[in-house]
């Protein structure tokens, strides 16, 4: 069994980094972009914006317990 690690300028073995974990953002479900309501006007065009609570990204990091 080999075990992966970083070895540090003193030779001693450090666990590689955790990543923080993330979930998934309940604002735009994932997708980066909020629901948006259709025009009130035919052949009017709405782009949408980047979700505020997560910037985007569509995952948010979890709370720490």
């Amino acid at each position: 069994m080999m075990i992966r690690g970083v070895v540090d300028l003193e030779g001693q073995m450090k666990k590689p980094a955790e990543k923080p974990r993330e979930r998934k953002c309940p604002a735009c479900n994932g997708t980066g972009f909020p629901v948006v309501m259709k025009p009130v006007q035919p052949g009017r065009k709405i782009y949408p914006t980047a979700c505020k609570r997560c910037g985007g990204k569509g995952r948010i990091p979890e709370a720490a317990n």
